[in-house]
């Protein structure tokens, strides 16, 4: 759960209310989360502070009254004795209205401005995927992804196209392919660009449903935010920084050769957290390296430390720079092939792959 998530459950553990497991947990242990409540309750307890000026001393059964200007009378009495910033109390009587209402809060929260919009993708079961894509930067305007469904993998790859408005233009691509126990398999990530292409257009706020023949559906909802999230913290399974036991965690990689820099994939992220797993890398001009904790025939043993993979390959030294940390190992075997090429492909590709025998398999030879 983000914290854009968990908003609305500090609002309601200022009322009282009881809130859902996931939400009380991260609450709990995220220290932002935690400043909003003591700030909603600060605040809370301040509008109670100053409706209470409006309290009279005497009460007059049976006395009804209109009096004219309660609401500017406690404004300016509590505008004149205010203990907090005066930002915060305006602040807060201005947005009395909408939090009254669950559906404008929601309403607020998915219309809000914003030039990133998160797309999260539902497979029908598991935690959605959440694609962040910017309005305004084009490295950051795709997505791609692909896992089991049922007895299959679906991949998908989702452009974005264009904004008008609230709504943005998303161009989606699908391929599913079937789910193999042995080495050799007929799909790759980037064969995903050659997949029809279909054009919808899409409001932060709703529901899109992407038919994949064969499989069933993607279901697309969305939120606006006002930036880019960190690599990697969009998914549930990275907020941790701490690599899990058999993790091999590479995000936004920068390779250097010689201390010069040669390749840098911002903003793109792959792991492979089970036994056997891989990670390729793919640099044009630079061929592609094959990363494993298990040891390959004919890889060079490389050193992890912290978040930077150092190795030798082909008599220069190559070092691996990543935005959090690699694996728990120290040790990490690369296979390099320079001469490698995909087809005519003039960008990066970085991807995990459950099995290193087939990424061994696929970049043995030159393509």
């Amino acid at each position: 759960m983000t914290c854009n998530e968990a908003a609305e459950f500090v609002s309601a553990l200022c009322d009282g209310e009881r809130i859902p497991v996931a939400a009380a947990a991260h609450v709990g242990d995220c220290e932002s989360c935690q400043a909003r409540l003591r700030e909603y309750i600060a605040l809370g307890a301040e509008m109670r502070r100053a409706a209470s000026l409006e309290m009279e001393q005497e009460l007059n059964p049976m006395v009804w009254e209109t009096k004219r200007g309660s609401i500017s009378t406690v404004w300016q009495k509590g505008w004149e004795t205010m203990r907090i910033p005066r930002f915060a109390f305006a602040a807060l009587v201005m947005g009395i209205v909408a939090l009254g209402s669950t559906l404008a809060v929601v309403k607020v929260r998915a219309h809000s401005e914003g030039s990133v919009v998160i797309l999260a993708v539902n497979r029908g079961s598991g935690d959605p995927d959440r694609c962040p894509l910017s309005t305004v930067d084009k490295n950051w305007a795709v997505c791609v992804d692909w896992k089991a469904q049922g007895e299959n993998n679906v991949g998908y790859q989702i452009d974005l196209l264009g904004r008008d408005g609230n709504r943005v233009q998303l161009g989606v691509r699908t391929m599913t392919f079937p789910i193999l126990t042995g080495a050799a398999t007929n799909f790759q990530p980037w064969n995903l660009a050659q997949a029809e292409q279909k054009i919808y257009w899409f409001e932060p706020g709703e529901s899109l449903r992407v038919d994949v023949p064969g499989v069933g559906a993607l279901t697309v909802t969305g939120e606006w935010t006002d930036h880019m999230p960190p690599p990697g913290s969009v998914n549930a399974r990275n907020q941790n920084l701490d690599p899990g036991p058999n993790e091999l965690r590479i995000v936004s990689p920068m390779l250097l050769r010689d201390k010069k820099v040669v390749g840098d994939m911002e903003g793109q992220s792959a792991i492979a957290d089970e036994p056997g797993g891989g990670v390729l890398i793919y640099f044009p001009g630079e061929g592609c390296f094959v990363l494993s904790l298990q040891q390959m025939d004919d890889a060079v043993q490389g050193q992890i430390k912290e978040n930077r993979i150092s190795f030798q390959s082909d008599g220069h030294a190559h070092t691996f720079l990543t935005a959090e940390p690699v694996a728990r190992s120290q040790q990490v075997w690369i296979l390099h092939n320079p001469r490698y090429t995909f087809s005519d492909l003039k960008y990066p590709i970085l991807t995990g792959w459950k099995d290193v025998k087939v990424l061994q398999q696929m970049t043995a030879t030159k393509q």
